[in-house]
């Protein structure tokens, strides 16, 4: 693929362009504090709701960018695409506003598509969302975990970084990029 052609690159962000999960960071720094949020976050993960509640714990969650551990390698890559021109947006299934302040950080990022209170973008809907504002086929992903495996059939070009050996196998000859 010439460099006039490269596609737009999604990139993940829990376990793909950091080793953080902030699903944890936000349950150790905002819901242990206040464990009595426990049985409303089961309400509404059981309803259906897991959105509403990331987005709500999202806006409570006070860190630092700079103390997330990065990828540094894909990181160097990722920077490498975007100065060739390439458009590169942060996806991920992480509350909007939490994946917003570390695209900022980093700052490479031409946008950033993430959990808005409404939707859960991860999995099939991560798909979905990047095919109706590409195409299906029409963008690269970059993952790291078996739900990416839901995203990827979705794209034109799969990219898989720090991942399992049992996801890239369950991958099979689909062409991809593989960052250890």
């Amino acid at each position: 693929m010439g460099e006039a052609t490269k596609l737009p690159l999604a990139v993940d962000l829990d376990g793909t362009l950091i080793f953080t999960d902030m699903s944890r960071v936000t349950f150790r720094r905002v819901v242990l504090p206040r464990f009595w949020l426990i049985p409303w976050m089961f309400f509404l993960d059981l309803t259906g709701r897991r959105a509403r509640w990331k987005q709500i714990l999202g806006r409570k969650l006070k860190f630092d960018p700079a103390e997330l551990e990065y990828n540094e390698p894909f990181l160097a890559w990722l920077k490498e695409e975007k100065a060739s021109g390439r458009e590169v947006i942060l996806c991920t299934a992480s509350e909007i506003s939490v994946a917003t302040q570390i695209a900022d950080y980093v700052g490479i990022f031409d946008d950033v598509m993430g959990s808005d209170g409404v939707t859960n973008l991860r999995m099939e809907a991560k798909g979905k969302a990047l095919a109706e504002r590409y195409g299906k086929g029409q963008f690269a992903y970059a993952g790291n975990s078996s739900h990416d495996l839901k995203t990827w059939p979705y794209a034109g070009e799969v990219i898989v970084v720090n991942a399992s050996q049992q996801t890239i196998n369950a991958l099979g000859d689909r062409p991809s990029i593989v960052f250890e």
